[in-house]
């Protein structure tokens, strides 16, 4: 096995089905990728709520707002990144299914009034890369949606998420994003970390990281890369995920 790199999601691979990880990241077989409405959404609204942040600073008028967000939506939209059929089918939404570019204009706009309507927070970076040496062989690294500078030396880091229900969400990833700013700002004494649901009216799990909270996740990734890195059956986890996964064709071929 060559150099090992690591990211958050990588990781969540490994623990669900070590096979997929064999596939995607070992071997890194060669497949037709299906494109699902819930993550074309997802990515095009992390992409509009990217170019907003970087288009609005403190010396922008409000009432300039509206125009900037009008324009961040149909820039991602035209981006060439997304698949525009796929954007107007329905997506899930606690009301009911909606349709997917509907729905990503209804959000924006939530997101417009929250921004009118509070002090404009002091965003210092979005979609952050990052990169954390873990040993000579191996990195953990990724990308972090959205850091804001609450006072000197605390940051906050922010991930946006598009999915049916807070009750999945773990945080470890936030706690990674966490160590990984503490090496890119140096003045950093604390980090604090927010889930903000962008479909559940932009309500936010937030999270105070401890010292213990903080090394015990890279305890994590290191007992993870370890496993990894002895790992040789790649073993796989047959589940209700396999209907969304991209080498169940491969996987389950000659299975009765």
């Amino acid at each position: 096995m060559g150099k090992i790199k690591l990211s958050v999601s990588s990781i969540d691979t490994f623990k669900t089905c070590a096979k997929k990880y064999y596939y995607r990241y070992i071997e890194k077989l060669k497949v037709d990728s299906k494109k699902w409405n819930f993550t074309e959404f997802g990515s095009c609204a992390h992409l509009m709520l990217e170019y907003f942040h970087q288009r609005v600073d403190h010396s922008t008028p409000k009432e300039d707002y509206a125009k900037i967000m009008k324009g961040c939506y149909i820039d991602s939209i035209k981006s060439g990144e997304f698949d525009y059929d796929i954007l107007c089918e329905d997506v899930w939404s606690p009301k009911g299914d909606v349709k997917g570019l509907d729905y990503l204009k209804t959000i924006m706009q939530q997101y417009l009034d929250k921004m009118k309507s509070e002090p404009l927070p002091n965003v210092v970076a979005t979609e952050l890369a990052y990169s954390l040496q873990l040993t000579d062989n191996a990195l953990i690294r990724g990308y972090i949606d959205r850091i804001d500078k609450l006072e000197d030396g605390v940051y906050k880091v922010i991930d946006y998420k598009t999915s049916k229900s807070p009750r999945y969400l773990k945080p470890f990833q936030l706690l990674v994003y966490a160590n990984a700013i503490r090496e890119v700002y140096p003045d950093v004494r604390k980090v604090v970390g927010s889930f903000m649901l962008l479909k559940h009216d932009l309500r936010e799990v937030e999270y105070n990281f401890s010292e213990s909270d903080l090394e015990k996740s890279m305890d994590e990734v290191m007992k993870n890369l370890d496993g990894i890195s002895v790992e040789k059956n790649w073993s796989k986890n047959p589940g209700r995920l396999c209907s969304f996964c991209d080498y169940k064709d491969v996987c389950f071929k000659g299975w009765g």
